[in-house]
């Protein structure tokens, strides 16, 4: 008669071990958007810049929102055809949607990525490192574009992050963060090179496996008008995406500029990298009311209004994108040809 419990125990125990980092990414945001919702001040500010809400701001956001995501539909659909797989761009939309849609009951980016990976595969069995090499290159494409804004942040706008000790910490946090992660995929692509795989790679079956991966490199530069291409359309991808958070904040009549987002948003997309917090609520709420606060005056409780509404906008794009699940099953030619083996 115990066995039973002792098995529902178990699959308990092993839901808790798959799923910690969420549970515990979904208390440290609660806990942050309680803390900055905790003061009674900022309460009043809340409500009065609820009260003046834009609704033709949010519709524009929502816009801009959509068209980050179709041109971020459109980059991958540029790498699937460098790397030979060649799927129509209405496809690759629905991939993205319904990808796009999952991903919001799945901790962190990764959950859509898989779910892109999965409906390809459906669609070519026999390619299935491909696959996941073309939304490993998407990312990479989308990682250049953020260096790029984070560098001109450095360029242009670096004076406006001394306003004070917090604001320079966070300054320097991104840039470790960032530097980081180039020099680790510098690195990564140092390994390609057949000298120094030979040193680092004495085992066979760990090389095999890096090989796999490492492959996404030369098949990247095999084509520099499809890589280039790729890059400049992750560059207008993240252009929208910045422009939906400054249509959320001129939505709650918020008098910031459109280069005042500009500046702060490559630093505060860097550090959401980090998986503190689930889709990173809470920690970009901290980090717009530390920055449009610190730096343009914006009161808290806008400042706070403004990252939500513009993660609301994106949620509601992902939302969206459930309704081309069903566009995302393979045609009824090719499902009978990969059930026949062919």
């Amino acid at each position: 008669m115990t066995r039973p419990c002792l098995g529902n125990g178990l699959i308990r125990m092993t839901l808790m071990r798959k799923y910690w980092l969420a549970i515990i990414q979904g208390l440290l945001s609660l806990i942050l958007i309680w803390h900055l919702f905790e003061s009674p001040t900022v309460r009043i500010e809340v409500s009065k810049v609820l009260a003046n809400a834009s609704p033709q701001w949010l519709a524009l956001g929502l816009s801009t929102a959509i068209l980050t995501e179709s041109l971020c539909a459109v980059r991958w659909w540029l790498m699937l055809r460098l790397f030979g797989t060649p799927v129509s761009l209405a496809r690759v939309f629905a991939f993205c949607g319904a990808g796009l849609f999952f991903s919001l009951g799945l901790p962190g980016t990764g959950g859509g990525d898989a779910f892109r990976i999965i409906y390809l595969i459906r669609l070519y069995p026999g390619r299935k490192l491909r696959a996941a090499l073309s939304v490993l290159a998407d990312r990479l494409c989308g990682l250049v574009s953020l260096v790029i804004a984070f560098g001109l942040t450095m360029l242009f706008r670096h004076h406006l992050f001394n306003f004070d000790q917090p604001t320079r910490s966070i300054l320097h946090a991104a840039s470790l963060l960032l530097g980081s992660v180039v020099i680790l995929v510098f690195l990564w692509w140092l390994t390609t090179m057949r000298p120094v795989r030979s040193l680092w790679l004495p085992f066979n079956t760990f090389r095999k496996k890096a090989d796999r991966l490492s492959y996404v490199f030369p098949l990247l530069t095999s084509s520099p008008k499809f890589l280039v291409t790729g890059i400049l359309t992750s560059c207008a991808a993240l252009a929208f995406h910045f422009s939906t958070y400054f249509c959320s904040a001129r939505a709650f009549n918020i008098q910031v500029k459109l280069i005042d987002i500009f500046t702060i948003m490559p630093v505060i997309d860097t550090l959401i990298l980090l998986p503190i917090t689930l889709f990173g609520i809470g920690l970009r709420e901290t980090l717009f009311e530390q920055l449009l606060g610190g730096m343009f005056g914006v009161p808290h409780g806008a400042a706070t209004l403004a990252s939500l509404g513009g993660f609301g906008l994106q949620a509601t794009v992902a939302l969206i994108g459930g309704l081309l699940i069903p566009f995302t099953t393979p045609p009824l030619k090719q499902r009978a040809s990969v059930l026949d083996g062919k």
